[in-house]
């Protein structure tokens, strides 16, 4: 009788919210019985599981007038199959670690894509064989076999992903192939790259059009744009056509609850900062030392603004604000930053 009331809720989840938005949402069936004063309606609990205070805001609606609708559809289905009274009691949790986003999904279907909330169009995409955590995008008109995708993960659309592993928050660009190969945490992949039988390191840059080939990658490295690579590339390499042309240093701007600011440059401790509430820190770049450091005035060139938010920071660059804990560059001992 769960697994009916879990389908019903699911059901009514669908016909109530749009989008992607009902797969991300956990429905946990806790208790169906009797009633305590009238046996001849049945009493079901349940919990619907979101990740985040802002989407239990979206499922409750104004003045509970969402969940009120998912619950009048969801108890006439279950009267419907059960041919008896209903008296179904819905309550929204933020659970991160049981809400979809947050798990892990097997699909060996076409069905199952319709209840992994990683794939943002299931209707426009073809997967069978893959491990996928529910916190990855997966677009439209993409193609994905065989393959483990982790937490945090965006394959963009019309990109085919075939037997290979893409660790956390790798982020593969439209139009590319990313076949036999596995993609370290943070790398990203330029749009109608292809990588076929090769390692590529963590926080690695592949430019647009590149080929990687049967290649090992070493992590902090970047592959330019239409560049061809093959064998083995050592770590914190710059390759432009087909040979690495500078070595680079990898600069990591770490942001961390109560203040702190960490400047770390090929993962070692640089500098370190305070900032206060409301207070701004900069990162610039000396182009005679060819070195990135921390300022509170502009010196050099400023390469972003962090600023202390409550809890939170803000970080402003050149073309974009966001919120985040950090940020990186990559310098090079020939080329000098690279933007």
């Amino acid at each position: 009788m769960r697994s009916d009331a879990r389908r019903a809720i699911r059901e009514a989840l669908r016909r109530v919210l749009h989008g992607s938005l009902p797969r991300e949402v956990g429905v946990d069936v806790r208790e169906v019985r009797p009633g305590l004063r009238r046996r001849d309606v049945l009493y079901v609990r349940a919990e619907l599981v979101v990740h985040k205070d802002s989407l239990k805001g979206t499922v409750i609606g104004r003045g509970g007038r969402t969940i009120k609708r998912i619950g009048i559809e969801a108890r006439k289905l279950l009267e419907r199959r059960w041919r008896r009274r209903v008296f179904l009691d819905l309550t929204v949790v933020v659970d991160p670690e049981r809400a979809p986003v947050n798990r892990w999904f097997r699909v060996e279907c076409g069905e199952d894509v319709f209840e992994c909330p990683a794939f943002k169009h299931p209707q426009h995409v073809r997967a069978r064989g893959v491990r996928i955590r529910g916190n990855a995008r997966v677009a439209a008109f993409t193609e994905v076999v065989d393959s483990t995708i982790h937490g945090g993960v965006m394959i963009s659309n019309f990109s085919r992903v075939v037997r290979s592993t893409l660790h956390k928050r790798v982020s593969v660009s439209s139009h590319c192939a990313v076949q036999d190969s596995e993609l370290g945490p943070l790398t990203f992949v330029g749009d109608g790259a292809r990588i076929e039988g090769s390692e590529i390191g963590e926080r690695c840059f592949v430019g647009m059009g590149a080929s990687v080939r049967d290649a090992r990658v070493g992590r902090w490295s970047v592959v330019g744009a239409g560049s061809r690579v093959e064998g083995d590339v050592p770590e914190r390499s710059l390759v432009i056509g087909e040979r690495v042309v500078d070595r680079l240093d990898f600069y990591e701007l770490v942001l961390k609850e109560g203040g702190s600011a960490r400047l770390e440059v090929n993962g070692r401790l640089r500098e370190r900062a305070r900032v206060s509430e409301g207070g701004e820190l900069r990162v610039c770049y000396l182009p005679e030392e060819n070195e990135l450091v921390l300022s509170r005035r502009e010196v050099g060139r400023v390469l972003c603004v962090v600023r202390r938010d409550g809890n939170g920071w803000r970080i402003k660059g050149r073309g974009y604000e966001r919120e985040g804990t950090s940020v990186h560059w990559y310098v090079g001992e020939e080329w000098g930053l690279l933007t």
